[in-house]
């Protein structure tokens, strides 16, 4: 019975302290569970980046654009500001309401653009990770894994079971490969 007692003490400690033993000595335990950072592989990947770069590229001049926009409407309403004292009152109010309307169709249009810019950025990061998902999938084969988990929706895990940088890496070298393939003629 005492050795029973202390084979299920020995059993518990073991269990207890296999995450400390694990983050501190490295260990690789093949995991059935893998997890990935999929912002982090957006965010460190060629190809993400690329992504990135482009829709910053479309935000930056949509701003310029916006800013050029904004500057002229200023520059006509400080000029019918300064007109309006040797004006008709009715000539002003028709140039002001022209004005006002010409400025609400310019907003609804910027509004539009944006709205535009928004959804090409989520069907952007859409299309990603639906690229990113064979790539994925081959490396949860490859490592006998049975699933793949999102990393922000677990509690603990073993670095091992981070395949993280595997994803980044593959991709990464996928692209490579793409880039000095030949042409298709």
């Amino acid at each position: 019975m005492r050795g029973v007692v202390a084979f299920m003490l020995a059993a518990a400690w073991a269990l207890v302290s296999l995450p400390a033993v694990a983050q501190e000595a490295e260990v690789s335990i093949p995991a059935p569970v893998l997890v990935i950072d999929p912002e982090r592989v957006y965010a460190e990947s060629r190809r993400g980046q690329s992504v990135r770069s482009e829709l910053d590229a479309a935000a930056a001049a949509l701003q310029n654009e916006n800013d050029r926009i904004v500057n002229d409407l200023i520059a006509e309403e400080q000029d019918l500001a300064a007109r309006r004292p040797n004006m008709d009152p009715a000539a002003f109010r028709e140039e002001a309401d022209s004005f006002d309307e010409k400025a609400q169709d310019i907003r609804r249009a910027r509004d539009a653009k944006e709205r535009e810019l928004t959804r090409i950025a989520t069907e952007a990061r859409a299309q990603f990770f639906a690229e990113l998902r064979p790539i994925v999938g081959q490396l949860l084969i490859d490592k006998g894994g049975v699933a793949v988990l999102d990393s922000r929706s677990v509690y603990l895990v073993l670095r091992s079971a981070d395949v993280t940088e595997d994803v980044i890496e593959r991709l990464d070298a996928l692209d490579a490969e793409a880039d000095t393939a030949p042409p298709d003629e």
